[in-house]
């Protein structure tokens, strides 16, 4: 394989930047670049091309393609792109386990983990009312998601933390991600015999009794990709939709004015500042060229749906009721729970709405992530009235739209 010198660099210190987002951006749909030393991938950054890749017969999703994987050469802190699952499979396999997770997806009861992340924010937010202060994504999105993740999966609630955790060292490419990842794998292996003697009304229970016939193997791991792909995208989608409502004084009058609903804000997040960067890896069946670019097999092909929603080639406006975005993917592996996220997505954000409708402008400086997957602060640090902490703003519930807040006094 060749590549140009001087590639953009998807690890280290580049990606403290959006420069290196920007530069694969300028130099096509399709660009080189290096995810680890000496590890080069191909990055799509084009709504069209990518759209080839997802939907498209020429490439495939098993990490067993990967030439460098399989040379041992790939770093364990991209461990994220080599795990097992719904995720990384192709062809009857992927038939099976997808119907498997589909009908187990179904039985999740959305009303009730509505509630339920609900009260886990609201107990996230009273723990520190009297403070006046709150990081919105590592304090609050990061901490709600995990909680309710942890929930579905069947995981007990003081595994939470040790969920957060691993999810974002898997990420966030950390180099102890191959460790986060036996972590995650150890919580779930040992909950399956008790599942199995006294089943609950949870992910990991229906896996156990579905009539595909899955292995423990198969369980575990589709547990585990639930975890990663529903904790990890869903934090950063409700932490970058409240940093643009705090950061952006107009955006946020719109919303508390009533003009623009909570999932409005959400789907707009989606198309222009999606947080799930180059998530899907794709590997060409055989030799051939994309967009101009030519694509080696065993290379793999990254998707960067950030970049995809910002292509001025793409259909639509990225506005709030645009659905063409590419942040669900697309094609057999389109992401399988996009109204379990947004039912998560919207209750944590409404209530962070309601009970912190006076949040000021950020009190400390909102980094982003330093993260090859995904392009989201680390931290959003606000200021809040400790008086009308849950008091103020009754928002819009289930999309609804939000009043403009009055005194109670």
């Amino acid at each position: 394989m060749t590549t140009s010198t001087g590639v953009p660099r998807l690890h280290g210190t580049a990606l403290s930047g959006q420069d290196v987002r920007s530069r694969l951006r300028s130099q096509g749909p399709v660009a080189w670049a290096e995810i680890a030393d000496g590890v080069h991938v191909l990055v799509v950054t084009g709504w069209q091309a990518a759209r080839e890749v997802l939907t498209g017969p020429a490439f495939r999703k098993d990490p067993g393609h990967w030439e460098a994987l399989n040379r041992g050469l790939v770093p364990s802190r991209l461990a994220y792109l080599a795990t097992p699952g719904l995720h990384h499979s192709d062809g009857e396999q992927h038939e099976r386990l997808r119907r498997a997770v589909g009908d187990c997806l179904a039985s999740v009861n959305a009303h009730a983990v509505r509630e339920t992340v609900r009260r886990h924010a609201r107990d996230l937010i009273e723990d520190v009312a009297g403070r006046g202060h709150l990081d919105l994504m590592s304090e609050y999105a990061d901490r709600v998601v995990a909680r309710t993740v942890t929930g579905l999966a069947g995981l007990p609630p003081e595994a939470a933390d040790r969920v957060r955790t691993a999810t974002d060292r898997l990420a966030d490419a950390q180099p102890d991600a191959a460790t986060a990842w036996w972590d995650l794998h150890g919580m779930v292996r040992e909950v399956l015999d008790a599942k199995r003697a006294r089943p609950a009304k949870d992910f990991t229970s229906w896996l156990l009794a579905h009539p595909a016939g899955l292995t423990d193997d198969e369980v575990c791991h589709q547990v585990i990709a639930l975890i990663i792909l529903g904790a990890a995208p869903t934090a950063a989608w409700i932490g970058t939709t409240l940093h643009a409502l705090v950061a952006d004084p107009a955006y946020a009058t719109r919303l508390v004015g009533g003009s623009v609903t909570v999932r409005a804000a959400l789907t707009e997040t989606l198309s222009r500042r999606c947080p799930a960067t180059t998530m899907s890896a794709h590997y060409a069946v055989g030799p051939t060229v994309l967009h101009g670019v030519r694509v080696p097999p065993g290379v793999p092909v990254l998707v960067d749906h950030a970049a995809t929603g910002v292509d001025p080639h793409r259909p639509g406006d990225g506005g709030a009721h645009d659905r063409s975005h590419l942040a669900w993917s697309a094609g057999v592996h389109r992401c399988p729970a996009p109204g379990l996220a947004t039912t998560i997505a919207e209750a944590a954000t409404e209530t962070a709405v309601d009970m912190l409708w006076d949040l000021t402008a950020p009190i400390t400086a909102v980094a982003g992530r330093p993260s090859p997957f995904r392009a989201c602060p680390a931290h959003v640090g606000v200021l809040f009235s400790t008086t009308r902490t849950g008091r103020g703003n009754p928002s819009t519930r289930r999309g609804g739209r939000a009043a403009r807040p009055t005194d109670e006094e």
